[in-house]
Protein backbone atom coordinates (compact mmCIF):
# COMPACT_ATOMS: atom_id res chain seq x y z
CA UNK A 1 0.00 0.00 0.00
CA UNK A 2 2.51 2.74 0.65
CA UNK A 3 4.43 1.72 -2.73
CA UNK A 4 1.26 2.94 -4.29
CA UNK A 5 1.05 5.89 -2.69
CA UNK A 6 4.59 6.48 -3.66
CA UNK A 7 3.70 5.84 -6.84
CA UNK A 8 0.55 8.04 -7.37
CA UNK A 9 2.26 10.96 -5.29
CA UNK A 10 4.88 10.62 -8.01
CA UNK A 11 2.77 10.82 -10.48
CA UNK A 12 0.69 13.59 -9.28
CA UNK A 13 4.08 15.58 -8.71
CA UNK A 14 5.22 14.85 -12.45
CA UNK A 15 1.50 16.39 -13.79
CA UNK A 16 2.21 19.45 -12.17
CA UNK A 17 5.50 20.05 -13.37
CA UNK A 18 4.76 19.45 -16.59
CA UNK A 19 1.58 21.52 -16.71
CA UNK A 20 4.05 24.09 -15.14
CA UNK A 21 6.93 24.01 -17.82
CA UNK A 22 3.89 24.00 -20.76
CA UNK A 23 2.54 27.06 -18.86
CA UNK A 24 6.25 28.95 -18.69
CA UNK A 25 7.32 27.22 -22.51
CA UNK A 26 3.35 29.26 -23.94
CA UNK A 27 4.52 32.18 -21.88
CA UNK A 28 7.83 31.94 -23.66
CA UNK A 29 6.33 31.78 -26.70
CA UNK A 30 3.79 35.11 -26.35
CA UNK A 31 7.17 36.80 -25.03
CA UNK A 32 8.89 35.92 -28.59
CA UNK A 33 5.83 36.96 -30.55
CA UNK A 34 5.35 40.04 -28.97
CA UNK A 35 8.74 40.79 -28.74
CA UNK A 36 8.91 40.36 -32.78
CA UNK A 37 5.61 42.70 -32.96
CA UNK A 38 7.65 45.42 -31.16
CA UNK A 39 10.42 44.89 -33.76
CA UNK A 40 8.03 45.63 -36.37
CA UNK A 41 6.34 48.71 -34.77
CA UNK A 42 10.09 50.13 -34.03
CA UNK A 43 10.65 49.71 -37.92
CA UNK A 44 7.54 51.26 -39.01
CA UNK A 45 8.14 54.54 -36.67
CA UNK A 46 11.53 54.55 -38.20
CA UNK A 47 10.14 54.95 -41.62
CA UNK A 48 7.17 57.22 -40.55
CA UNK A 49 10.42 59.16 -39.22
CA UNK A 50 12.44 59.01 -42.75
CA UNK A 51 9.35 59.61 -44.85
CA UNK A 52 8.59 62.94 -42.39
CA UNK A 53 12.37 64.16 -43.12
CA UNK A 54 12.36 63.70 -46.42
CA UNK A 55 9.25 65.22 -46.95
CA UNK A 56 9.19 67.67 -44.86
CA UNK A 57 5.88 66.83 -43.56
CA UNK A 58 5.05 66.73 -39.52
CA UNK A 59 3.46 63.57 -38.86
CA UNK A 60 3.86 63.79 -35.07
CA UNK A 61 0.02 62.74 -34.09
CA UNK A 62 1.27 59.01 -36.40
CA UNK A 63 4.80 59.01 -34.20
CA UNK A 64 2.64 60.08 -30.73
CA UNK A 65 0.39 57.19 -31.28
CA UNK A 66 3.02 54.49 -32.30
CA UNK A 67 4.90 55.62 -29.06
CA UNK A 68 2.12 55.39 -27.04
CA UNK A 69 1.54 51.61 -28.53
CA UNK A 70 5.21 50.81 -28.16
CA UNK A 71 5.05 52.14 -24.41
CA UNK A 72 2.17 49.70 -23.71
CA UNK A 73 3.86 46.68 -25.39
CA UNK A 74 7.50 47.12 -23.58
CA UNK A 75 4.93 46.89 -20.33
CA UNK A 76 3.53 44.21 -21.50
CA UNK A 77 6.67 42.32 -22.16
CA UNK A 78 8.43 43.54 -18.80
CA UNK A 79 5.26 41.47 -16.91
CA UNK A 80 5.22 38.93 -18.48
CA UNK A 81 9.13 38.48 -18.29
CA UNK A 82 8.65 38.86 -14.20
CA UNK A 83 6.19 35.85 -14.42
CA UNK A 84 8.19 33.55 -16.84
CA UNK A 85 10.77 34.41 -14.35
CA UNK A 86 9.51 33.80 -11.18
CA UNK A 87 7.11 30.41 -12.75
CA UNK A 88 11.03 29.25 -13.68
CA UNK A 89 11.79 29.85 -9.63
CA UNK A 90 9.02 27.38 -8.78
CA UNK A 91 10.11 24.56 -10.92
Amino acid sequence: MEKRNILENSAYFLARQSGRMLNIGKLKLNIANLENEIYNLKAELGDIIYQSFKEGSDCSEQISGLCARLAQMDKRLQDMQKEAGGNKNNI
